[in-house]
C-alpha cells in the first residue's frame, strides 16, 4: 500500500511537470513545475532509505524556480511598491511594473520648500522631471504662461539633447521626481521594449499638453496688471 502511495506521488509529479511544459504562460509553467518537483522530493524523501542526493537536487531546482516566480510577479504587479511609487506609476500607463521598477533606480523624490526653477532656457539639462503640481510656470523668451500638471518637464531636451527651450518654475511645496538623464538613457538603450514604452509615454504626455495648452497671449491677458494693457488690442 505504501509503495502504491509513493508511485502515485511520483506519477502526480510527472503530470504536473508535463502540464507545465504544455502551457504558454511562464508563471503558470513554473508554478506547475514547482508542484511537480515537490512531489519528486516527497517521493525520494519517503523511501525506506531516503535518497538525499535527489532530494537536494530537486530542492535546489525548486528554490531557483521560486526565485524566478518572484521576479515574474514583480514584473507583472505593483506588489511591494509604496503608495508614492504607485501614485507615480499611475502616470506611466505605457510601462509594465517591472519596467517602471527599472527606471525608479534613476529617480530621486523631492519637495520644494520655496519657489524653484527646474530648467533654465538656453542651458543644458542633466535631469528629466515629473512634476505633481496642478499648476506651474513656463517662461520662454521673456514671456510666461501657466502649465498644467502632473506632467513631465524637460522631455524634449532629454530626447533631443542640446539646451532647454524654456525655463520652468514650480511653486513652493511642489512634489516632483528627478530622473538622472544619463542613467535613464542607459536603461533605455539596454532594453528595446523599455525604450519603446518610454517613447510612447512621452508622446502621450506631449499630446495631452497640446490638448490642454493655452495660447501665450491669452494666458498673459488673464494675468493681473496685463489685462488692461491688452484690452484695446483684444477689442480690435
Amino acid at each position: 500500500m505504501f509503495e502504491q502511495i509513493l508511485t502515485g506521488i511520483l506519477v502526480l509529479g510527472l503530470i504536473f511537470q508535463a502540464s507545465g511544459f504544455l502551457v504558454r504562460d511562464e508563471l503558470v509553467l513554473r508554478l506547475l513545475v514547482i508542484v511537480g518537483m515537490s512531489c519528486d522530493i516527497a517521493f525520494y524523501a519517503l523511501q525506506p532509505i531516503p535518497i538525499l542526493q535527489s532530494v537536494a537536487t530537486n530542492g535546489l531546482l525548486v528554490a531557483i524556480n521560486l526565485y524566478l516566480v518572484t521576479l515574474i510577479v514583480l514584473e507583472r504587479t505593483t506588489l511591494a511598491m509604496g503608495e508614492t511609487e504607485k501614485e507615480l506609476f499611475s502616470h506611466f500607463p505605457t510601462l509594465r511594473p517591472g519596467q517602471f521598477r527599472r527606471i525608479l533606480k534613476h529617480a530621486t523624490w523631492r519637495t520644494t520648500e520655496e519657489d524653484q526653477t527646474l530648467l533654465l532656457e538656453g542651458r543644458p539639462a542633466e535631469s528629466l522631471f515629473f512634476v505633481f503640481a496642478d499648476r506651474f510656470e513656463v517662461e520662454k523668451r521673456g514671456r510666461c504662461y501657466g502649465a498644467q500638471g502632473p506632467a513631465f518637464v524637460g522631455e524634449l531636451v532629454f530626447l533631443r539633447g542640446g539646451e532647454s527651450s524654456a525655463s520652468v518654475h514650480v511653486p513652493g511645496g511642489t512634489r516632483y521626481v528627478e530622473f538622472n538623464s544619463a542613467g535613464l538613457k542607459r536603461a533605455m538603450r539596454r532594453s528595446a521594449p523599455l525604450h519603446n514604452a518610454m517613447l510612447a509615454l512621452f508622446g502621450n504626455d506631449l499630446a495631452e499638453k497640446v490638448a490642454r495648452s493655452v495660447p501665450i497671449e491669452a494666458d498673459i491677458a488673464r494675468s493681473p496688471g496685463v489685462a488692461m494693457s491688452n484690452g484695446s488690442a483684444a477689442a480690435e
